[in-house]
């Protein structure tokens, strides 16, 4: 047996079926307020204005004399100018032809722009002549690297 549905029975289905499209575009809307919300919350990576190898670093970390070739005996010292920084841990990985030398940490709680400064020493000199690298990270992302060179 067939059951007819009437005006009132297809209106109620109508409204139904309009309260639950209205239902699910509130939820949406929430979900996208409430990721809006966590992403502004994340902290983004700082953004490396320059890494610049240098003879010396002055008491701010800003390079003294910038250079791309150091001497066998020499001490490396690298400047990083940074933006937006938030406390955490910055680091330097040191490669001398594509081969990881050392890595070290320099733990933070500055915030802002200002200027980080990593410094190397070789406790059995001399360096060997060559292609080195250094690649500044955070949280494990390489932000950005400098190459210079050891020459005899």
């Amino acid at each position: 047996m067939m059951v007819e549905k009437t005006d009132r029975d297809r209106e109620a289905e109508r409204r139904k079926r309009q309260q639950m499209g209205i239902a699910r575009s509130v939820a949406f809307l929430v979900a996208l307020v409430v990721l809006a919300v966590w992403m502004q919350q994340r902290p983004r990576p700082p953004e490396v204005l320059s890494v610049t190898p240098a003879t010396a670093l002055d008491d701010e970390f800003r390079p003294v004399e910038p250079t791309e070739v150091f001497g066998p005996e020499d001490t490396f010292f690298v400047s990083v100018e940074l933006r937006n920084y938030q406390p955490g841990t910055l680091g330097a990985r040191w490669l001398y032809e594509g081969q990881v030398i050392t890595e070290m940490m320099l733990d933070t709680t500055d915030t802002g722009d200002g200027y980080a400064g990593f410094v190397l020493r070789n406790d059995d000199p001399p360096w060997p002549a060559g292609q080195y690298t250094i690649e500044i990270t955070y949280r494990g992302r390489v932000l950005e690297s400098a190459s210079f060179r050891v020459e005899p």
